[in-house]
């Protein structure tokens, strides 16, 4: 893993491809900070994650503009959810009118996702058999299919 600021990705990403690296996934704040808009011209495919809440739901439009402007694919991500919530058919609804497709995948509100963090691991790696770890491969296979490598 490296860390590098917007103005370095470039430098970055051009250091991969020379060790035929294949794929890169950028990770961002959740909120508008400088050079994002830098970072979403660059990359291939865009994952915007939500939260199927009012205030995320709200929160996502900078994202969506961001995304556009972009001009890059996207897709949203709910992430967090309650599977026996009807706010997740809603939400699917609210968001797909943003004009990008809601992946068929929801990640739900699993404890594994925070006890992996708090060990810096992913939640495959944590608990590599568990529910969390299931919808992240799904969510991965989905993905895999929408970018074109």
């Amino acid at each position: 893993m490296h860390k590098s600021t917007a103005s370095g990705l470039a430098k970055l990403l051009d250091k991969a491809r020379s060790e035929d690296r294949t794929l890169a996934v950028i990770d961002t704040p959740p909120h508008a900070v400088p050079g994002v808009d830098l970072i979403a011209r660059t990359v291939d495919f865009l994952v915007i994650p939500c939260r199927p809440s009012v205030l995320d739901l709200a929160a996502v439009s900078s994202s969506v503009h961001l995304a556009r402007a972009s001009g890059r694919p996207a897709v949203f991500v709910l992430n967090a959810c309650d599977t026996r919530a009807p706010e997740i058919g809603q939400s699917k609804n609210l968001l797909a009118r943003h004009g990008f497709p809601v992946a068929p995948v929801e990640v739900g509100h699993q404890r594994a996702f925070s006890r992996a963090l708090s060990t810096g691991s992913a939640v495959t790696e944590f608990e590599p058999k568990g529910k969390g770890a299931e919808e992240i491969n799904e969510l991965w296979k989905w993905i895999k299919k929408q970018v074109v490598f």
